[in-house]
């Protein structure tokens, strides 16, 4: 009997590990608030709906998104060098703010960062 259990358990385990490891771009991983710009938007008389384009750095990407700030007093603009954890979408970037509260964005530009140093010593 124990000998039937580690064979499934042998067979079972690789099973289980590919299908966590496909699942890790649903996962939040950390990122970094690398710049914030308003959003030129047409006809936004409202201080409170105005809308910003939020540069994030996750690993090697920067991903430029469109959101409002979280709070009315426009405290985003001040976000420049904060880590947050974030989940990558096909289309859209996901975080939580302080009160839990979860944002769903989308995410209009994706630039992939090279290593500067590598392409200059060739």
């Amino acid at each position: 009997m124990p000998k039937l259990l580690l064979g499934t358990l042998i067979i079972l385990l690789p099973a289980v590990v590919l299908a966590q490891s496909s699942s890790t771009s649903l996962t939040y991983q950390p990122g970094t608030i690398i710049a914030v710009n308003p959003h030129p938007s047409a006809g936004n008389s409202n201080p409170h709906d105005a809308l910003y384009e939020v540069s994030v750095k996750v690993k090697r990407t920067l991903y430029v998104v469109v959101t409002t700030s979280p709070s009315p007093s426009g405290t985003i603009q001040y976000a420049v060098g904060r880590e947050i954890l974030v989940q990558i979408g096909d289309d859209t970037i996901t975080w939580n703010d302080i009160m839990g509260e979860s944002h769903t964005v989308p995410i209009i530009g994706r630039i992939l960062i090279t290593d500067i140093s590598t392409a200059q010593s060739r």
